[in-house]
């Protein structure tokens, strides 16, 4: 598993989150109705990487957590 930050949309989240494909979220930013995204600090499956690469806004990276 790792922990990844990533900006998604409403949308996207929601079916990550569904799926199982975020184990658990650490950090979330909402960036403001009119961009629909957020700003995410999740933990990941390694088996779920590719879709959340698929549905995020941008390329995530990985983080250490805590990071301030």
């Amino acid at each position: 598993m790792k922990v990844l930050m990533f900006t998604v949309n409403h949308r996207h989240l929601e079916k990550l989150m569904g799926g199982g494909h975020i184990v658990r979220l650490h950090h979330i930013e909402d960036l403001g109705h009119e961009r629909d995204q957020y700003v995410v600090t999740a933990l990941v499956r390694d088996e779920h990487l590719d879709e959340v690469i698929a549905k995020s806004a941008d390329r995530p990276r990985w983080v250490k957590w805590p990071e301030a």
